[in-house]
C-alpha cells in the first residue's frame, strides 16, 4: 500500500522537478577513484636502485597516469626530479625507521563504503586529507612497460606490481603536498615580512591622501620598504598603469622581480620593467619599473603620457641630472592632466625642498629599520694624512682592523665597508690589507669600483668562510647604488670624487672633496641594515659640522647639451624659462646652447631645432656620437661605425688596473691598431667576433687578454638599438648587408631560437645556490689569466652566466653576419681608413689637439699636446699611443724652414691632428679616446671659420691653427675643392634629412639628385684626402691673434687701433665660415703692392677643366675652377652616372651645389640691437654673439 502511494507520489511531480532531478543526477560528484589494490607499504623496499627505470617510465611517460601534472610539476625542470629524489630517500627511511605500518582502525570494507548523500567516505583516514589525486589509467595498468624509453628490455625485477604502482603514486602525492606546504608557510612568512615593514603601517594614511592629494612625497629612511611596497599597495588598492622610475638600470629589474614576488606574479606579466636593451613589459602588464631616460623617450611621444594613472619617483633626493628634469615636466604636466597621481619618494633629506617645489604637497614620513649605530670619530693625525701627490697612508685603516680583531671575537659575523675617493686610493690601501691579511688569515679584502669586471664586482655579495670577514673597500658606489648584506663595521674616509665640467677650457675636471653631511649619513646607515653596527669616521666631529649639508646637485655640475636639445624637442622653446627645482646658472645653459648651436643641432638665429638637431634629439646617445651615426649613413659606413660609435658611448671594455701588466699587453698588442683607440675598438670587437663565430670559450679570451665581455655584449646590444632607430628613420641605406632568407632558413632561424629561449626559461627556474669565498680570493689579479683558485661552484655558476650571455646574444643577433661585417672591416684601404676617420670628425670636432712642437726632444712619457682651450695635455695612460709613441712622431722627410719673424715652419705632406672623445682633468689633463687623422682635410671640412690672405697660401681655421701653403696655385686648387665638398656634404645632408617619417622606399637611391650626389661625394672625397700637397700647420697664440690680421686699407696700417680682429669684418665673406683676403701674408719684406693690391691682381691661368685661358685674381680663379668641376662632375658622360636610370638633371644639380652654401646650410644670421644689464651698452650682435657675450660674465 506504501508502496502504491509512493508511486503515486512520484507520478504526480511536475516536468520541472523531474528535470530537475536529471540535472542532479548528472551533475552529482563522481564517487573517488580509488587504487585497484590498496598500497601495502613494504619498508625494505629499495625505490633508489631503481630510480633510472622509474624516472623514465613513470615519470616522464605520461600514459601511465591520466593527468599532465606529473610531467608538468616533476619533469619540467631537471631540478625538480633531483628533489623529487632527495623525497623519496628520506620517506624510505622514514618507512625503515617505522619498521611496521599503522594498522588501520577499521575494516577494509568500512573504508570502502560512500556516504549516500555527501559521496565521501563514512570513516576518516590521514590519506583524505590530500586535497588532490592522481588518476591512473586503468587500460595501461595491466600493461606495465616491458621496454625502456630507449628500446633496451626492463628486467623483471624492476617492473612494479600493481601494488608497487599504487605505493609510487601516493609517493608522488605525499611529495607535491609537502611542496604546496612549504610553498604556504614561505607565502605565510612573506605577509609576515611585509606587515613587519614600517611601511605598512603608514597604507592606509598613503592612499587616503592619493584620493585628495594629485602629488604626495613620501619621505623614507634606509630600510623602510617604500620602494617594494608601494607599488603593492598601490596595485591591492585598484591602479592599473603604475609607472615606477629608477635612477639605475640594475635597480629596475631588481625591484621588479621582488615586486612580482611579493604580488605572486612571478611567472605572469603583471609585473615587468623597460631599461635599456631589455624589457618585459606586455599589454597587461599593470607596473612597469623604468629607467628616467625611458620615461624621458615616452615623453618625446607621448607627452601627456596618457599610458599611465600615476608615477612613482623613485630616489628623487639624489638629485640626477634625469631626476630634475623630470619633476620640472611633471609640474606642468599635472596642470594638464588632474587624473594623474604623483608619488615621490625620497630619503628624509631636504624633503622640505620637494614639498615646496610642488605647492607644499602632503609629505608621509616612514622611519628606517635601523639598528643602534656606534659612531667613532677618529681624525687622521697630520703626519699621516696625504698630500696631493704622495700616497694615501694605510696605517690608520689597518689600525681599525687590528682593533676589530682584538675586540670582536671571530665566531661574530660582521663585514666591513671601506668607502674611499677612487681607484688609486683603493689600490694603495688594499695592498696593505692584503699583507695584513695573509699574516693572521682572518680576513679576505675585496675591491668595489666600477672599472672592475662584473666577475670581481659579484664577489662582495658572497659569503666568507667561518671564522673570516670581508673587507670590502669601495668608492660611493656602495652608498647607494649597491646593498651588501652582513656589513657590521663601516670606516668613513669623508671623502669622494666627483666629476665637474668646465665650460671655459671645455674640460672635464674630476676632483677630490669632502662629502656631505647627507651623504656622511648615508654610508653610516650601511652598518645597521642587518644588526648593530659601528660606524668609524676618519675626521673629526667638528669637520662633520663644517661639511656642506647635501650634495650639488648634477644639474650644475655636468654638461647640459643633450638636455637643453631634448627640452626643446619637446616644445620648449625658451630653456631658461623652465622651472628647474634649483636653477642651474644661466652661463651654463648659454654654453649648451652655443654648442649646439657649432654642432648644427640649433639654428643660429633662434635656437629652433635643425634637420640634423631634430634626429639628434630621437638618438640615446650624446650629441656627438649622433652625429657620426647620421654621417655614417650618409657615407655608407654604417656597420664599423656602428661598432665604434657604441664602443665609445659606454665604458670602456679593457680593464684598467691590467694596463701594466706585461702578459697582458703582448696579449692585446695583435689588436692594437696605430690608427687610434676607435680602430683599437673595432679591432677587439671584430676577434671577440671571430673566436664566437668559431666556437671557441670567449671568456678565457677575453680573460686573458684584460677584457671584460660583458661590455663587449653592451655594445653589441648598443649597436642593435642604434640601427633600429636609424632604420625606423630610413637613414640607413647600407642595402648591400641587409641578406635576404629562404623560408627554409627562416624556419631553421625560428626553431634555433625557440631552442634558446627554452634553454634560458630552463636556467631562470633553476635554483641559484649562494657562493663562498676563499682566503685566494683577496688578490684582484691572481684570477685573471686563469680559472686556476675558483672553487667548483664558482666555475659551474660562471659556466652558467657564459651559457644565459651566448643565448641573449644569439636571440637577436645573426652571428654569420656579424662574422662577415667584421670581415669586411678587417679588408679596409687606407681611403676607407681616412673616410672613417673624417666620419668620427664629424661628431668629435673641435675637439682637437696638435702635439708640441718640442716633442722631438722630449721622453715619450713627457710629450705634451695643445686644444684651443687647454694647453700642455698628455695622452691617458689607457690611449694605445702610450705603448707605442713613435707613431705621434712628424715624419723624417719633411722640410723644416724658418720664416722672418723666426717661426719655425716644418713642409710635409702627413700632418696629423689627434681627435679625442673626452679631456679629463685629475692630476693631470688628459685626453681619452684618441685618434689620429689627417690635419689639413679635417680642419677644411668642419673649420667653424676658415680665414686666408690674398692669394690663399696663408690659412687661419677657428682662430688657433694655422696652415701655409708653399705654392700659392696649389692653394687655390684646394680651396676650390673644398668649396664643392662642403657645399655637397650639405646638401646631401639636406636632402637625406628633408623627411624622417617617409616611409623606406627602395628607390631612394635611384633618384637621380640624391644618387648623383653621394657618388659625387664619394668621388671627390676619396680625391681630397688622399691629397698629397706639402703644407706647414702650426699653432697660433692669443697674442698673434692681434697682429696676424691685415689693417684696413693703407693710411691706418700702422694704426695699432686698426689691427683689431673686428676689421676682418670687412673683408670678402665667400660664405658664412669663409673669409677671403683678412690675413696678412707670410713674409713681413714683401711689398706695398703685394700688401694692398695682390688681390686684385690679374694674372694668366689656363683651367684644367675647360682648358681656358683666362685672366683672373686669385678669388676669380678659386671661382670659376669650383665651378668647372661642378659642371665637369654633373656632365651626362661622365661614367659615374651612366649606370643611372633616369636622366640626370645637369641644371638642377648644378644650381643646387653653386647655392648649397646658402640653401643647405644655416643662412648667415643678421644682427639685432643687444642690450646687456651688465656693461649698461647696446650692442649690434647675432643671435650666437649673445651668448658668447653673456658667457663672458
Amino acid at each position: 500500500m506504501s508502496h502504491t502511494k509512493k508511486h503515486k507520489r512520484h507520478r504526480h511531480h511536475s516536468d520541472d522537478e523531474r528535470d530537475e532531478d536529471e540535472h542532479r543526477k548528472q551533475h552529482r560528484p563522481k564517487p573517488i577513484e580509488q587504487p585497484i589494490e590498496e598500497p601495502a607499504i613494504d619498508p625494505s623496499f629499495d625505490w633508489l636502485s631503481r630510480r633510472d627505470y622509474l624516472t623514465e617510465t613513470y615519470l616522464i611517460d605520461t600514459v601511465m597516469f591520466s593527468s599532465y601534472i606529473v610531467f608538468i610539476c616533476l619533469y619540467s625542470s631537471p631540478t625538480n626530479i633531483e628533489d623529487f629524489w632527495k623525497f623519496v630517500q628520506k620517506y624510505q627511511l622514514f618507512q625503515q625507521r617505522r619498521k611496521q605500518p599503522p594498522k588501520s582502525t577499521t575494516s577494509p570494507d568500512a573504508d570502502q563504503q560512500q556516504s549516500s548523500i555527501l559521496n565521501i567516505p563514512i570513516v576518516y583516514e590521514k590519506k583524505y586529507r590530500l586535497n588532490f589525486s592522481i588518476a591512473i589509467n586503468k587500460s595501461t595498468i595491466q600493461n606495465v612497460p616491458r621496454y625502456d624509453m630507449t628500446g633496451q628490455k626492463i628486467i623483471d625485477h624492476d617492473r612494479l606490481s600493481p601494488t608497487r604502482l599504487a605505493e609510487f603514486k601516493s609517493i608522488i602525492e605525499y611529495y607535491f603536498d609537502f611542496n604546496q606546504k612549504e610553498k604556504f608557510k614561505r607565502i605565510h612568512k612573506l605577509r609576515q615580512d611585509q606587515n613587519n615593514l614600517p611601511i605598512a603601517n603608514h597604507r592606509r594614511e598613503i592612499l587616503e591622501e592619493l584620493k585628495t592629494q594629485q602629488v604626495i612625497l613620501i619621505a623614507g629612511d634606509t630600510g623602510c620598504g617604500k620602494s617594494t611596497q608601494i607599488p603593492r599597495f598601490l596595485l591591492e588598492a585598484g591602479f592599473d598603469k603604475i609607472a615606477c622610475t629608477q635612477p639605475r638600470r640594475i635597480a629596475c629589474i631588481s625591484l621588479a622581480k621582488r615586486v612580482s614576488y611579493e604580488t605572486l606574479n612571478e611567472y605572469d606579466n603583471q609585473v615587468g620593467y623597460q631599461v635599456r636593451f631589455e624589457k618585459t613589459r606586455e599589454k597587461s602588464t599593470r607596473i612597469i619599473f623604468m629607467t628616467e631616460g625611458i620615461l624621458l623617450r615616452q615623453l618625446q611621444t607621448d607627452s601627456s603620457l596618457s599610458d599611465y594613472d600615476i608615477l612613482v619617483i623613485d630616489e628623487v633626493h639624489e638629485r640626477h641630472l634625469f631626476t630634475d628634469f623630470i619633476l620640472g615636466i611633471i609640474k606642468c604636466l599635472i596642470t594638464q592632466r588632474r587624473d594623474l597621481k604623483v608619488i615621490l619618494m625620497s630619503a628624509t633629506i631636504n624633503i622640505e625642498l620637494f614639498s615646496k617645489y610642488f605647492d607644499n604637497c602632503p609629505v608621509v614620513k616612514v622611519p628606517g629599520r635601523l639598528y643602534k649605530i656606534q659612531v667613532n670619530y677618529l681624525p687622521i693625525k697630520v703626519e699621516e694624512s696625504a698630500g696631493k701627490t704622495s700616497k694615501i697612508d694605510a696605517k690608520p685603516y689597518l689600525r681599525i682592523m687590528e682593533q676589530i680583531d682584538n675586540k670582536y671575537p671571530s665566531s661574530d659575523r660582521g663585514d666591513m665597508l671601506i668607502f674611499l675617493s677612487g681607484l688609486a686610493e683603493i689600490q694603495g690601501v688594499m695592498e696593505a690589507a692584503q699583507s695584513y691579511a695573509q699574516e693572521n688569515q682572518r680576513w679576505i679584502v675585496l675591491p668595489l669600483h666600477s672599472a672592475l669586471s662584473l666577475e670581481e664586482q659579484d664577489k662582495v655579495f658572497d659569503m666568507p668562510p667561518e671564522g673570516v670577514r670581508k673587507c670590502i673597500i669601495s668608492t660611493n658606489i656602495a652608498e647607494t647604488s649597491v646593498t651588501i648584506d652582513g656589513v657590521r663595521f663601516i670606516i668613513d674616509s669623508g671623502k669622494v670624487k666627483e666629476m665637474s665640467y668646465d665650460g671655459k677650457y671645455k674640460m672635464q675636471r674630476l676632483q677630490e672633496f669632502n662629502i656631505s653631511r647627507a651623504s656622511a649619513e648615508q654610508r653610516k646607515g650601511r652598518a645597521g641594515r642587518t644588526g648593530p653596527g659601528v660606524c668609524f669616521r676618519l675626521y673629526s666631529e667638528q669637520d662633520y659640522i663644517t661639511f656642506q649639508e647635501y650634495s650639488t646637485p648634477e644639474i650644475r655640475r655636468v654638461p647640459l647639451d643633450s638636455l637643453l636639445l631634448q627640452m626643446i624637442s619637446m616644445g620648449l622653446k625658451d630653456p631658461r624659462k623652465f622651472p628647474f627645482v634649483e636653477a642651474p646658472d644661466m652661463t651654463s645653459i648659454d654654453s649648451a646652447l652655443l654648442r649646439l648651436q657649432e654642432q648644427a643641432a640649433l639654428s643660429t638665429i633662434d635656437c629652433s631645432l635643425t634637420p640634423i638637431g631634430s634626429m639628434l634629439a630621437r638618438l640615446p646617445v650624446d650629441v656627438s656620437i649622433g652625429k657620426m651615426l647620421i654621417f655614417a649613413c650618409i657615407f655608407q659606413y654604417v656597420n664599423p661605425i656602428l661598432i665604434m660609435a657604441s664602443a665609445l658611448s659606454i665604458q670602456s671594455p679593457f680593464l684598467s688596473f691590467l694596463q701594466c701588466d706585461p702578459e697582458t699587453i703582448t696579449r692585446r698588442r695583435p689588436m692594437m691598431s696605430t690608427h687610434g683607440d676607435p680602430f683599437t675598438l673595432l679591432n677587439v670587437f671584430d676577434e671577440w667576433i671571430y673566436v664566437k663565430s668559431d666556437g671557441q670559450v670567449t671568456r678565457t679570451w677575453c680573460k686573458r687578454r684584460g677584457v671584460e665581455e660583458q661590455r663587449l655584449y653592451d655594445i653589441t646590444k648598443l649597436r642593435r638599438q642604434f640601427q633600429d632607430i636609424l632604420r625606423d628613420y630610413n637613414l640607413e641605406i647600407d642595402y648591400q648587408q641587409v641578406k635576404r632568407r629562404t623560408t627554409l632558413e627562416k624556419r631553421e632561424h625560428w626553431k634555433k631560437k625557440q631552442q634558446l629561449k627554452d634553454l634560458r626559461s630552463e636556467h631562470d627556474k633553476e635554483s641559484k645556490q649562494r657562493k663562498f669565498l676563499k682566503l685566494e680570493d683577496s688578490s684582484i689579479t691572481n684570477t685573471m689569466n686563469d680559472d686556476h683558485g675558483e672553487n667548483n661552484l664558482t666555475k659551474e655558476v660562471m659556466k652558467t652566466t657564459d651559457k644565459i650571455r651566448d643565448i641573449e646574444f644569439r636571440l637577436i643577433n645573426d652571428l654569420s653576419t656579424l662574422k662577415d661585417m667584421s670581415t669586411d672591416s678587417q679588408n679596409y684601404r687606407s681611403k676607407d681608413i681616412n673616410m672613417l676617420k673624417l666620419i668620427l670628425c664629424s661628431g668629435l670636432y673641435p675637439q682637437v689637439a696638435i702635439a708640441d712642437e718640442f716633442n722631438n726632444y722630449k721622453r715619450d712619457c713627457d710629450q705634451f699636446f695643445h686644444t684651443k682651450t687647454k694647453q700642455f695635455v698628455v695622452l691617458h695612460p689607457t690611449c694605445v699611443f702610450t705603448y707605442d709613441p713613435d707613431n705621434l712622431l712628424p715624419p723624417t722627410s719633411a722640410k723644416t724652414t724658418t720664416s722672418s719673424n723666426n717661426k719655425k715652419q716644418v713642409f710635409c705632406n702627413r700632418h696629423e691632428l689627434l681627435v679625442y672623445v673626452t679631456l679629463l682633468e685629475t692630476n693631470k689633463p688628459y685626453i681619452m679616446n684618441v685618434m689620429r687623422t689627417p690635419a689639413m682635410q679635417t680642419l677644411f671640412l668642419y673649420a667653424s671659420t676658415i680665414e686666408t690672405n690674398n692669394d690663399f697660401t696663408r690659412i687661419l681655421c677657428d682662430q688657433w691653427l694655422e696652415i701655409t701653403f708653399e705654392n700659392a696655385e696649389t692653394a687655390q686648387g684646394v680651396i676650390s675643392s673644398l668649396l664643392l665638398l662642403r657645399n655637397a656634404r650639405d646638401l646631401l645632408l639636406q636632402m637625406t634629412l628633408q623627411d624622417l617619417n617617409k616611409s623606406i622606399d627602395v628607390e631612394l637611391l635611384s633618384k637621380p639628385r640624391t644618387y648623383q650626389l653621394q657618388h659625387l661625394l664619394s668621388m671627390k672625397m676619396a680625391d681630397f684626402l688622399e691629397n698629397s700637397c706639402v703644407y706647414a700647420i702650426r699653432r697660433v697664440l692669443s697674442a698673434e691673434l692681434d697682429t696676424i690680421y691685415r689693417p684696413q686699407n693703407v693710411e691706418n696700417a700702422d694704426d695699432d687701433d686698426d689691427n683689431d680682429s673686428s676689421i676682418r669684418k670687412e673683408s670678402t665673406k665667400i660664405n658664412e665660415y669663409l673669409t677671403y683676403n683678412c690675413l696678412r701674408s707670410n713674409d713681413d719684406q714683401e711689398s706695398f703692392w703685394s700688401e694692398y693690391a695682390g688681390s686684385t691682381m690679374q694674372i694668366h691661368w689656363v683651367c684644367p677643366y675647360c682648358n681656358e685661358d683666362i685672366l683672373v685674381n686669385p678669388a676669380e680663379r678659386v671661382a670659376h675652377e669650383n665651378q668647372c668641376q661642378l659642371s665637369s662632375l654633373c656632365n651626362n658622360e661622365n661614367p659615374i652616372f651612366k649606370s643611372a636610370q633616369s636622366t640626370i638633371n645637369k641644371s638642377s644639380l648644378l644650381s643646387s651645389l653653386t647655392t648649397g652654401a646658402s640653401t643647405s646650410a644655416t643662412p648667415v644670421p643678421s644682427t639685432k640691437d643687444y642690450h646687456c644689464d651688465t656693461c649698461q651698452q647696446t650692442f649690434k650682435f647675432t643671435s650666437i654673439e649673445i651668448l658668447r657675450h653673456r658667457a663672458t660674465h
